[in-house]
């Protein structure tokens, strides 16, 4: 009976200290492809998470930002100009993930902002646009290392106030990875 005691106070020392060791930042970049021109970008996030002693659940708040850049010739009756459309955005939501071993899967609700630029090598072409934006998104983050997290993510936004563009529902797909500390 002893040695069973002396067993279970030594697996509840180290779950409580491994609870408490668990990280509370996160640093991540990613690779986006999107729904839209241009397709492919980068992000990046920095997440701050809360409720570290919960033994299932995890909550937190993240900042992001992402990048796209398309360039290339267009050609219409004869007459052939370069255009370049640049796409950043940025925004902050909340998280809400379960942790089940090495996979957790999470969900989100965010607003943030978006900037559209068109800049086109012939006078009169050229427009830039602001849009604000929720969005919502899903994904998983797998724990394969104790500081190096990959995770998959998808989401999907609604801008607000656009007049010049002619989408209102962007979806986009993240692969990337996070490191906790």
């Amino acid at each position: 009976m002893k040695k069973v005691l002396i067993t279970l106070s030594f697996l509840l020392a180290f779950i409580s200290i491994s609870q408490s060791a668990h990280a509370q930042w996160a640093v991540g970049a990613s690779y986006e492809i999107r729904d839209e021109d241009p397709e492919n970008g980068f992000g990046f996030r920095l997440e701050r998470s809360f409720l570290q002693d919960a033994p299932i659940i995890d909550l937190g708040i993240r900042a992001h930002f992402s990048y796209f850049n398309d360039e290339n010739n267009v050609s219409m009756d004869d007459f052939t100009f370069s255009r370049e459309i640049d796409v950043y955005d940025y925004g902050l939501a909340a998280l809400a993930g379960v942790k089940l071993g090495i996979v957790k899967p999470y969900v989100g609700l965010g607003i943030g902002n978006q900037q559209f630029k068109f800049n086109a090598d012939v006078e009169g072409f050229d427009f830039s646009e602001s849009s604000f934006y929720w969005n919502g998104f899903g994904g998983a983050e797998f724990t394969l290392l104790p500081v190096l997290n990959p995770f998959i993510e998808y989401r999907i936004a609604n801008l607000t106030s656009t007049n010049d563009i002619e989408f209102d529902n962007v979806s986009r797909l993240a692969i990337g990875i996070n490191l906790r500390f």
